[in-house]
């Protein structure tokens, strides 16, 4: 796989995940207060990685030019996969901590 297409890829799936997160963040900001008290830490969490995410997406795109080889993003993508994993598990436990059930309205 050329560089550019796997940086092209890295950017699409985690604007994707940024999505998905912030639809997560939204239904949490939306419910009552004391629910929503209880889950305060998750919301700022959430937030933090969103803010996370714009940033990579910004590296992704400054640092992946034609001219980059595979071996160039190397670290890159290191540290995409290990977001990437991280956030996994934070959307999963964001969801069991809204009652999986009660989401996407």
């Amino acid at each position: 796989m050329k560089a550019r297409n796997c940086c092209k890829t890295m950017e699409a799936e985690l604007a994707a995940w940024k999505a998905n997160v912030y639809d997560i963040v939204r239904h949490m900001e939306a419910l009552p207060g004391g629910e929503k008290e209880k889950i305060l830490p998750n919301i700022e969490d959430l937030h933090m990685l969103i803010a996370e995410m714009d940033e990579r997406i910004e590296q992704i795109r400054d640092k992946c030019t034609p001219e980059t080889g595979i071996a160039d993003i190397q670290s890159e993508r290191e540290a995409f996969d290990k977001s990437l994993g991280r956030l996994r598990v934070t959307a999963e436990e964001a969801m069991r901590g809204l009652g999986a059930g009660n989401f996407g309205g």
